[in-house]
């Protein structure tokens, strides 16, 4: 893989990366699984800083450091929801009428192995989520979701709860809305992209990011299902 075909922005200080689904964002400590962090690396020939993660079968928008100020400044940036919207595109079952927005605090399920909605007195976490109706098909729907918050996996999470589940989703989803994409698009995991960054006013040495916003178009795996979905 090139990782140079990836980049969507880069400048002496950052870069940011349209990732692949299937591809680790950093290194799990198992020679055999690529990862981005990696060959972003051996491109740059120094250390990748690795800012936000995506799961392995999330693609979309990451961004990576290219020294240690730098990453300690955009880490605030980044993890700040105020200063940087996170939008991501996600086909979920059912069809959603309107906007709306999802606030249900989460915390982990060790017994589960996922995160769940629960009480804040029972150690969960504020979680808010707002999605926008993107396109409407028979039996789905694609949302625009922005996170408000940045709990591991939020929008998952947050859409099963409100029983519209991400398609393809295998710890939060619907089996058999995952077996028919199986079937009939040979499609499995997560039908869930990181597509945009739009950051707000800055103050630091990343002002010049002010005002500016960065897409990552729908992978065509993910393009070509939503071209066959009955409308």
């Amino acid at each position: 893989m090139n990782v140079k075909d990836l980049i969507v922005y880069e400048d002496k200080y950052l870069v940011i990366i349209n990732k692949p689904r299937h591809l680790l964002s950093q290194f799990d400590g198992n020679k055999d699984n690529e990862s981005l962090d990696v060959l972003l690396s051996k491109y740059l020939g120094k250390q990748a800083m690795l800012i936000n993660r995506l799961d392995k079968d999330t693609s979309g928008l990451i961004v990576f450091a290219k020294d240690n100020k730098s990453a300690t400044e955009l880490a605030n940036i980044i993890n700040d929801h105020s200063i940087v919207e996170k939008h991501y595109l996600t086909l979920v079952n059912g069809v959603v009428s309107e906007d709306g927005v999802v606030d249900a605090p989460l915390r982990k399920s060790y017994e589960r192995k996922k995160m769940i909605v629960a009480p804040l007195k029972s150690g969960a976490k504020t979680a808010i989520t707002k999605y926008f109706v993107k396109e409407k098909y028979q039996n789905y729907t694609l949302l625009d979701v922005q996170l408000v918050t940045g709990r591991t996996h939020q929008i998952r999470a947050h859409m099963s709860y409100v029983r519209h589940h991400v398609v393809g989703d295998i710890k939060y989803g619907d089996y058999k809305v995952n077996n028919y994409f199986k079937k009939e698009f040979n499609f499995e995991n997560q039908f869930l992209h990181s597509y945009k960054l739009v950051f707000s006013d800055i103050k630091c040495t990343f002002n010049y990011l002010s005002n500016k916003e960065f897409i990552a178009e729908l992978p065509t795996e993910l393009q070509n299902i939503l071209e066959n979905l009955d409308k």
